[in-house]
């Protein structure tokens, strides 16, 4: 049976679905464009110079490619042996942009955010445009807002998408992943290029297996539950997503497996058991749950709630079961938490915990739209009309919807803000450090200290504090108080004999 249906049903004018499609993807922009203009001020960070210092020195010797990419693959299996397993990071870690010149640093954003962008939309588009038959406008609606949440409302925007060794194994890896589900879709109703998408997908999966802990437990989850459906739907695809599963396993079998992980706990200490790990998740996971339903989430779902109904009413899905596929989802949610919880390092970093706002997102939309469908059916099986909101019923809605939404934006508080309001979402602080010159000045205090740093005639240096960083960027570790001292990690990569702090302050 295909997954695609033919009838749209009413809806919104197209003229009307037009323009709406259109101011969200202003919106979009509107948001993402500061960021990627602030990407030009961006230095590299402290722990992309632990991956990359061999790959640095190869390139600055030899200013060869293929060498320095040999020297990467090296450096990944040392890594394997002493830290890691997580094989597709750690390899892209060891080259990264600023190997070969940090004023190339920039285009670790437009690496990162652009793969996420064109990966998660490529996903809504499939779902609903492919699968749902939305119209491209109706669609592009959908990817548009969901994309803006995703990208504005993320808890560390810093870690996600300007640091290249914590966005690259995750950030990148929840991208990928968001674009091997998409194929598997395709790969369903493919009446041609079926090879084509096979090959992309041992690809992907192979990738995937080699990225972070939790995003490959939650990738495998899922490339099992489309194994375990496709086989009892007997579909003609159902011997090959069940092959890319097991070949999903064994790659991430590998990566657990590195000797490197048991010197990373070692080194870490003590972790809870399994089941102890297990439960923390569930715990924590419908925590997160609680905490990432905010203003703005809610009010963009209670805004595409008719045009959901529409296209789940329209559908051939039967919707029968949302309180198993709430329980189900929920779980697959708090799963990939269990990893970084097992591992001994509670729910992992900023980057870690959004890539759990990332799924949270993808499964908000999915689970309202099977919400709404089985709403719908179960009209239908009281015979009761088809329901059709009125005009005056939808712009109530979208007026409602606006109305939480910029209380959303409003309220909108890091923990280590002292204002409230939308200058806190990602593309609102770094228009407002590009606009003040705060971001301008930090690129002179960093291209200050790097230029001290790369001067071989030099083996003793000493770098002066920095006096702004944009809240988009990654913090500076040479401040007085930090957590950890990078100096040794600067001596390294940049072999000077010491890093000195001007005034005396001391990490």
């Amino acid at each position: 049976m295909s997954l695609r249906n033919t009838n749209t049903g009413p809806g919104i004018p197209r003229r009307g679905m037009r323009l709406l499609a259109a101011l969200c993807t202003l919106m979009l922009l509107a948001g993402v464009l500061p960021l990627y203009a602030i990407s030009f001020y961006n230095h590299p960070y402290y722990d992309d110079f632990t991956f990359s210092g061999t790959t640095h020195d190869t390139w600055l010797a030899t200013r060869s490619l293929t060498q320095t990419v040999q020297a990467a693959l090296a450096g990944a299996r040392a890594v394997r042996a002493d830290w890691q397993g997580t094989y597709t990071g750690t390899l892209l870690s060891n080259l990264q942009p600023g190997v070969f010149g940090e004023n190339y640093y920039w285009l670790t954003t437009f690496l990162l955010l652009t793969v996420f962008l064109l990966c998660f939309g490529f996903f809504f588009h499939t779902l609903f445009h492919t699968v749902m038959n939305a119209s491209r406008a109706e669609t592009l609606c959908v990817s548009c807002l969901a994309l803006f949440l995703m990208t504005q409302f993320l808890p560390a925007a810093n870690e996600a998408f300007f640091w290249f060794n914590g966005g690259i194994g995750n950030t990148f890896i929840y991208s990928l992943l968001a674009l091997s589900l998409a194929l598997c879709a395709r790969l369903a109703t493919a009446r041609r290029g079926a090879p084509w998408l096979a090959a992309a997908l041992l690809i992907l999966v192979t990738l995937l297996g080699g990225g972070s802990y939790g995003g490959g437990l939650f990738g495998l989850l899922l490339f099992g539950f489309i194994s375990v459906y496709a086989i009892y739907q007997k579909h003609r695809f159902r011997f090959l997503y069940a092959a890319l599963t097991v070949w999903f396993a064994a790659c991430f079998l590998y990566s657990v497996s590195a000797p490197g992980n048991a010197v990373r706990a070692a080194m870490i200490g003590a972790h809870p058991s399994a089941a102890e790990a297990i439960a923390k998740a569930l715990y924590y996971g419908v925590a997160l749950l609680g905490n990432y339903s905010t203003l703005p989430v809610l009010a963009v779902g209670l805004a595409l709630a008719p045009l959901l109904w529409r296209l789940a009413e329209n559908s051939r899905f039967r919707f029968r079961n949302p309180v198993w596929v709430l329980l189900a989802g929920g779980c697959l949610f708090c799963a990939q938490l269990t990893p970084p919880l097992y591992g001994g390092v509670f729910l992992g970093g900023g980057r870690i915990t959004d890539t759990y706002y990332f799924s949270f997102i993808t499964l908000f939309f999915l689970y309202e739209t099977y919400l709404l469908g089985f709403l719908a059916r179960r009209r239908e099986r009281l015979n009761k009309p088809a329901f059709a909101p009125v005009p005056a019923l939808k712009r109530g809605l979208l007026a409602a919807s606006a109305c939480l939404f910029l209380l959303g934006c409003l309220g909108m508080k890091p923990a280590d803000a002292t204002l409230y309001g939308p200058m806190n979402m990602a593309g609102g602080s770094a228009a407002l450090s590009l606009v003040t010159g705060e971001a301008a000045r930090y690129d002179r205090e960093m291209t200050a200290r790097e230029t001290l740093l790369n001067d071989a005639d030099q083996p003793v240096v000493t770098l002066a504090p920095l006096t702004a960083t944009p809240a988009v960027l990654m913090e500076d570790l040479l401040a007085p108080g930090s957590a950890y001292d990078v100096r040794p990690t600067l001596c390294a990569y940049y072999h000077k004999t010491a890093v000195l702090v001007e005034g005396g302050a001391q990490p």
